[in-house]
């Protein structure tokens, strides 16, 4: 043996000798320093929350009476009780599905890891320990490497390979029970009342509009084009706002500078400065600039900013249409089945999606072009690559203090230190190596985010997506994989040194890379001992969030070393939002970490167990007392969350099959191929069972019969209001400042101060105007921010709830039908039937119908049979059969001509019109009021034209408006209306797919014949009791005057109405109402 070769396996000894004393000492170290500071963080916690509620429980004050946490006491331990008896239906209701969501991702992979760490703990470490002392001598293990894979050989392995074989499937349990959990929860979120009342729940976003179609009309005629069999309530094509967003963002800046110079200029309330502020405005990097006086200069900033803002605000109406538009639905399953049939499709050249909240939306991308924003992503890759590039150099840092120990004996001041200073040289191994590659965490998450809007990212909630998908990947790729690899690279590299420095040949030098498999295996092992540090650092660092102690430091400071402006004061007040992305790419990253080495370091998921455990109890608390959701997505991280906890299995795999060829043989590795093949079986089977069920909301067709529907979108402008672009409603900043330095505002400006009361967020403060400003003068009373004005910002969609009706009470509002009665009309024509009819003549109107939407089998496509399906579930109702059979669709196989026999539809049950306004109580007097006077008329209608025995209207040839209620016949016959004319090829023109049969059930459904003039089974009309038959003198020469309708408000358009249609016999038809067909 050369002496070179003499020298490495003496420092091979020497760095094993001095390791096996490093490890366990340096794990022992930070477990014992996080848990003091995890107990100090508790105890801080307890006795500053009671004083401190604006920090500790804000959310007790800003939610909703229904979302409000449970209140806590005074008591140090008061918070422990409602944050763990609190159940998962009590948190859907108080924080939101997305935070529900994530702490049941937190539970999950807690819970997996439980049973994970008990499996291999209770297995693996008595085999691999068992080994060990008969097989390796103590100067050669320690008392972590004893519990690894590390020394094992030979058939040893196999219970390794078996328990990742058990992994696994145990990982594909917790997935596939949580994930139907999850669809569950997803389909009673979609069912609640907040999100069936929200308007862009039943809207759908069109983007890429060509110019053609860039007008209200241009995209109500794209939508008739796609023969959607579903009518739209309202369209609105968005404006160009130009520089307008600019001008209210320098205004509010301006505004806020102002408040900043005249606190600090008052402070003291006694007395003024001697000194005004100043500042230097122009020249570039303080050269060429000028001193100015910073309030005289500010205030005339503000005023300029003013006029402009209002003069382009008024010139908005015209101005020209932007690419992208809305379009509503009278229900939320409509905009679902479109937006789910035209996902990814370019469509009339243009592409559509279920439209988000429009606090969601990130209105600058919203225009971008598909050109642009695929130049944006070329670029931005490249920018994000570049970042990571350097983000590797501080992670070579934090690997090499890592791997400190490897470098004792190359380097003599590390070898002395750690002679002289064991337990210190330990510490330090143990604890700045993990804190150094949290901190660089911090910057990571901001850089991805920045990149990702600048791609294109249309709304903030699909930016998220991006950031946890790439930052989860780049941190398991960065710190776990390049992380393992650049503690062998710096091995190998000390190594070849030594080799090239003894002048050895190049054969022995071969001789040695030949061993760098070898080195690669003892390194990724040993650093286990290193992640063994992580996990208590994670766990602490959720203690120190409990405690908060940086966010109390930070507003002390502020308080007492800088003036804090009341409108600083008041956005400090507000809940804080939570930053789903970067925590859900952490503990990916320790899922990762746990799962990898699962089977071959057992401690590594015990030690992830409790760091989630932690976790899982630290964020339900924040999320029920101090963190809100920015926009609620309904838990959309869930599937991009778990396909990454498939990457980790994958990666569990890799790392087993590696080790198997390193220590054994490379054919043993061949073992591990079918799990792996097993995760791409399980997602594929996990997609089909879950993926269309958690994405869109297509119920049964007894659930959809009991929705609500909304026809009032276009009369009250919901739509353009709702997405209009926020600059144009916005109110601009007031400057606002202390009352008590009312009096010091005549020293800066002169002339009269006008004193009145001014509204701010809703409620009465002082207003003082001076020197062209308002001012807002608030007291100590006022500084928190206002309740009714936080929860207004965070429900946009409040005001939908004022057209809300049930869609089963419709039919029953229709023409021919009594109250309750099944939807069909008096003279046996199917009034669901008669309805998609009329509606495929004259495509989607852009006012809807007052009249609901069609909904028989011809309406149902072929999703209803991989759907969830039942009867009429609410949100509190039981979930257990929310999946089953999908139901069988009843038809009339005779038509709807007169006379015939009708069928109701399948599941449908007879409900009151006036029941259903009772149950629903949110529905606005206006629109109750309306809808009673309407139902009223037509009644009378009803009994006059039966009296007299006039036949009541089956036609299907009528369009109806929800705003005129009046009847606008078909402009005529054409090639595209004689198309329409088969539902079941307009269907499937328009989507590609074949529709259900039209005999789903076997049975047949019970049938009702019905002669023509009389009322189907059901319940008699109000106006009369119940049981009592009409009146009907025989031989009346003429038909009763009908009542008109009370005018409504309603636009001209060139859809809104047709001319007369002539009916066959030489006199034009010139009635006024829907029903009025002959």
């Amino acid at each position: 043996m050369s002496s070179a070769a003499q020298q490495i396996n003496q420092i091979a000894n020497e760095y094993n000798s001095k390791l096996n004393k490093v490890a366990p000492k340096a794990v022992g170290i930070q477990l014992a320093l996080m848990a003091a500071l995890g107990l100090t963080a508790i105890v801080s916690f307890s006795i500053l929350r009671p004083n401190n509620s604006v920090v500790y429980q804000p959310k007790v004050k800003y939610s909703e009476d229904e979302k409000r946490p449970p209140k806590l006491g005074k008591g140090l331990t008061s918070w422990v009780g409602p944050t763990f008896r609190t159940d998962e239906q009590q948190l859907l209701t108080t924080i939101g599905l997305d935070a529900v969501t994530y702490l049941r991702f937190l539970k999950m992979c807690r819970n997996a890891l439980l049973v994970t760490a008990a499996l291999t703990c209770a297995v693996l470490i008595p085999l691999d320990v068992i080994y060990n002392l008969r097989n390796v001598t103590s100067k050669n293990r320690n008392s972590l490497l004893i519990l690894t894979i590390s020394k094992v050989r030979g058939s040893w392995l196999w219970a390794h390979v078996t328990m990742t074989y058990v992994l696994t499937a145990v990982v594909f349990y917790f997935i596939w029970v949580n994930y139907d959990q999850m669809v569950k929860m997803r389909w009673q979120w979609f069912r609640s009342d907040e999100y069936q009342n929200t308007l862009h729940a039943r809207s759908i976003m069109v983007t890429q509009i060509q110019k053609r179609d860039r007008s209200d009309e241009g995209l109500f005629n794209l939508l008739r084009t796609l023969q959607i069999p579903y009518p739209t309530t309202a369209v609105h094509i968005g404006r160009k706002v130009g520089t307008l967003p600019e001008l209210i963002q320098r205004h509010n800046d301006a505004v806020r500078a102002l408040e900043g110079v005249l606190t600090s200029y008052f402070k003291d309330p006694n007395r003024v400065a001697t000194n005004r502020p100043t500042m230097r405005v122009g020249g570039w990097m303080g050269m060429g600039s000028k001193k100015v006086d910073s309030i005289d200069y500010l205030t005339q900033k503000i005023q300029r900013f003013d006029e402009r803002i209002e003069v382009t605000r008024q010139g908005i109406t015209g101005a020209k249409p932007e690419n992208y538009g809305f379009a509503s639905f009278e229900t939320v399953p409509y905009a679902h089945l479109v937006a789910k049939k035209l996902e990814g499709k370019k469509k009339g050249d243009a592409r559509w999606d279920l439209a988000p909240s429009p606090q969601d939306i990130i209105w600058d991308n919203l225009t971008m072009h598909d050109n642009s924003r695929r130049k944006n992503k070329f670029f931005g890759a490249i920018l994000l690559l570049v970042f990571c590039i350097f983000y590797l150099i501080p992670l070579a840092a934090a690997s090499l203090l890592a791997n400190l120990s490897s470098l004792i004996a190359y380097v003599k001041f590390i070898r002395d230190w750690q002679n002289n200073y064991p337990t210190l040289f330990a510490a330090f191994v143990g604890v700045v190596p993990s804190l150094l590659t949290a901190l660089l965490q911090l910057l990571l998450p901001v850089v991805i985010r920045a990149i990702a809007s600048m791609q294109g990212a249309i709304t903030h909630s699909r930016a998220d997506r991006v950031v946890t998908a790439r930052y989860s990947a780049f941190v398991i790729i960065s710190q776990f994989v390049i992380f393992t690899l650049l503690g062998v690279v710096v091995q190998v590299a000390m190594k070849l040194y030594v080799e090239i420095d003894a002048h050895s040949s190049a054969s022995e030098i071969w001789n040695y890379l030949k061993t760098v498999p070898d080195t690669l295996q003892n390194t990724y092992i040993i650093q286990s001992s290193y992640w063994l540090t992580v996990f208590p650092l994670r766990g602490a660092s959720a203690l120190f969030d409990l405690a908060q102690l940086i966010a109390l430091l930070y507003v002390w400071i502020r308080t007492r070393l800088f003036g804090r402006t009341p409108r600083e004061i008041r956005e400090w007040t507000k809940p804080p939002e939570f930053d789903y992305p970067v925590y859900y790419s952490n503990h990916l990253l320790m899922v990762a970490v746990a799962l990898v080495y699962a089977p071959i370091a057992p401690l590594v998921p015990l030690f992830g167990c409790f760091a989630f455990t932690v976790s899982y109890w630290v964020y339900k608390y924040q999320l029920m007392y101090v963190n809100t959701t920015r926009v609620e997505t309904g838990g959309r991280l869930w599937n991009v969350c778990i396909n990454r906890v498939l990457v980790c299995v994958v990666l569990m795999h890799a790392l087993m099959a590696v080790t198997m060829g390193l220590t054994s043989n490379w054919y043993h590795s061949i073992s591990i191929a079918p799990p792996f093949i097993g995760v791409f079986v399980f997602k594929f089977f996990l997609d089909r069972q879950f993926s269309d069920r958690f994405r869109w909301y297509v119920p049964s067709q007894t659930e959809l019969a009991e929705l609500r529907t909304h026809h009032a979108d276009a009369r009250k402008n919901r739509l353009e209001r709702r997405f209009g672009h926020p600059s144009m409603f916005d109110p601009l900043f007031t400057p606002m400042l202390h009352r008590k330095i009312e009096h010091l505002l005549p020293t800066i400006y002169h002339g009269r101060i006008d004193q009145t009361r001014g509204t701010l967020e809703g409620k009465k403060v002082e207003q003082n105007k001076i020197g062209g400003l308002t001012f807002d003068l608030l007291e100590e009373s006022q500084l928190a921010f206002d309740r009714n004005a936080y929860l207004h910002q965070r429900d946009e969609d409040a005001m939908t709830i004022s057209s809300a009706t049930q869609l089963h009470a419709s039919p029953g509002t229709g023409p021919g039908m009594g109250p309750g009665s099944a939807g069909r009309y008096v003279d046996g024509g199917d009034y669901f039937n008669t309805r998609r009819e009329q509606y495929l003549q004259h495509g989607a109107s852009k006012n809807g119908s007052p009249l609901g939407t069609p909904i028989d089998d011809m309406d149902v496509p072929n999703e209803l049979s991989r759907m969830p399906t039942g009867g009429t579930m609410g949100p509190s109702s039981s979930t257990d059969q929310l999946i089953q059979y999908p139901p069988s669709y009843a038809v009339n196989s005779f038509g709807s001509q007169p006379g015939g026999s009708i069928s109701r539809y399948a599941g449908h049950h007879p409900t009151s019109s006036v029941g259903s306004t009772a149950k629903y109580p949110s529905v606005a007097p206006s629109d109750r009021e309306e809808e009673h006077l309407h139902e009223q008329q037509q009644q009378q209608r009803r009994m006059s034209a039966m009296d007299f025995g006039v036949p009541l209207p089956s036609s299907p040839h009528a369009n109806y408006s929800a705003v005129s209620r009046s009847r606008t016949p078909s402009p005529g016959p054409d090639q595209a209306y004689r198309a329409a004319r088969d539902p079941r090829a307009s269907f499937e023109a328009a989507f590609g797919n074949s529709l259900p049969s039209r005999h789903a059930g076997s049975e047949q459904p019970p049938m009702h014949h019905i002669r023509q003039g009389s009322l189907p089974p059901g319940p008699s009309p109000r106006s009369l009791p119940m049981g009592a038959t009409p009146p009907r003198p025989i031989g009346a020469a003429t038909p009763p005057p009908f009542i008109p309708h009370a005018p409504m408000a309603n636009s001209a358009s060139p859809f809104a109405a047709f001319g007369p249609r002539p009916t066959g016999n030489g006199s034009p038809r010139g009635y006024e109402e829907p029903f009025d067909r002959r």
